[in-house]
């Protein structure tokens, strides 16, 4: 992960760009304890999470899936709610 992000550092400092370390954040899936490594941008290290969201979906750090479909479900069930919904207001049919 390390090389990866000193690769990212080498790219942003050659087309003149700059990472944002205070929305940079790691999460160590699958991982135990506290004895995990601590990845740094240069000299800034970036902060360790337990989770991270993308897409309107929650990763956690132990992957369970319980917890990520329970936070899915409800914008999931919302947005079915919206469709029928436009279909049923725009009088739409099947053909």
């Amino acid at each position: 992960m390390q090389v990866m992000l000193n690769r990212l550092d080498w790219y942003a400092q050659r087309k003149h760009l700059i990472i944002n370390t205070a929305k940079s954040e790691v999460v160590h899936f699958n991982s135990s304890g506290s004895n995990v490594p601590v990845f740094k941008d240069g000299r800034v290290p970036l902060v360790h999470r337990d989770s991270f969201e993308y897409l309107g979906m929650t990763f956690y750090r132990r992957m369970s899936m319980i917890k990520s479909s329970k936070h899915a479900a409800g914008p999931f069930m919302a947005s079915a709610f919206r469709v029928r919904q436009f279909v049923r207001e725009s009088s739409l049919v099947r053909e």
